[in-house]
């Protein structure tokens, strides 16, 4: 009995000293709850916004509410906080201390939208994660993979989600911060069986081929991006630069500037049409 009578004391406390306290938050919580659900309705009844515009809307959303009832509740709090915060120095120290990684992916947090380092539908890679991103958090982000590696740029089905505080110690790679046009670059290993001017060759014209209808509104977003940011652009000419390897190989690395979009679709494109000048199929008549 002696459990309950305790826990009966506790409530009963609580009620006569902290009851419009409790209330307020009680109150507060239900309000901002209630503001998520409307918004998340009207967004998923509103068909005439794109599904990135509404996921952002609902990330936001949510992150701003989150804050909103942290600095709420500290609010209704402050007079009983301020009254035990002398003595609770101690238990701040070791509290910070057993949550440093918990700081951490809030100050990563804070780096992300301060440095404006990638937002939704970005595509980016960090460490070993690449993807396209679908979801920040104060702590995490998550990203669709794409993948598994740098040669292929369709995404795999997984949801990857890394802490914020990565970004505190590892660089952050954004694939598409030119735009809707890229600077794309393919790496073609090749044997010397075939004869390096040869093979530039024949992947120059497959690459003037795929690239010819793009060049002209690439060259123009290009100049645009670098006005608006102050940066220097690369030619949007199909560029190629050969590369020994070793006694047996070498490699071609083709530059493109192509829709972002389009880059997979592209590049198979081009490697298509180059192996098949450069390896073209025997005719199996004239063989039999």
């Amino acid at each position: 009995m002696e459990p309950k009578a305790t826990l009966f004391d506790l409530i009963s406390y609580l009620r006569d000293n902290y009851s419009h306290e409790i209330a307020r938050s009680l109150i507060l919580i239900a309000a901002l709850l209630i503001i998520r659900l409307v918004v998340d309705r009207l967004l998923a009844a509103n068909n005439s916004i794109a599904i990135e515009s509404k996921r952002r809307w609902s990330v936001n959303t949510r992150n701003i509410l989150f804050v909103s009832g942290l600095a709420g509740i500290g609010l209704i709090w402050a007079s009983e906080l301020q009254t035990i915060a002398v003595s609770m120095l101690a238990f701040a120290a070791a509290l910070i201390l057993a949550t440093k990684e918990l700081i951490m992916c809030l100050s990563g947090g804070l780096v992300r939208q301060t440095s404006n380092s990638y937002s939704l539908g970005d595509h980016i890679e960090v460490g070993a994660v690449r993807g396209r991103v679908v979801d920040i958090g104060l702590l995490s982000t998550t990203v669709m993979e794409i993948g598994p590696n740098h040669s292929s740029h369709q995404m795999t089905g997984r949801a990857l989600t890394f802490p914020n505080s990565l970004l505190l110690s590892t660089p952050v790679i954004r694939e598409n911060y030119m735009g809707d046009y890229v600077m794309h670059i393919v790496n073609v290993p090749m044997a010397y069986t075939v004869p390096p001017i040869r093979a530039e060759r024949l992947l120059m014209a497959a690459a003037e081929e795929s690239c010819q209808p793009h060049l002209e509104v690439a060259r123009q977003h290009m100049e645009d991006m670098a006005k608006r940011n102050l940066v220097d652009i690369p030619s949007v000419e199909p560029r190629i630069a050969l590369q020994p390897v070793d006694e047996k190989r070498y490699q071609l690395i083709l530059r493109i500037a192509i829709p972002a979009r389009d880059r997979h679709r592209i590049e198979q494109t081009i490697l298509h049409n180059f192996l098949a000048q450069c390896f073209p199929e025997q005719d199996t008549a004239a063989l039999a």
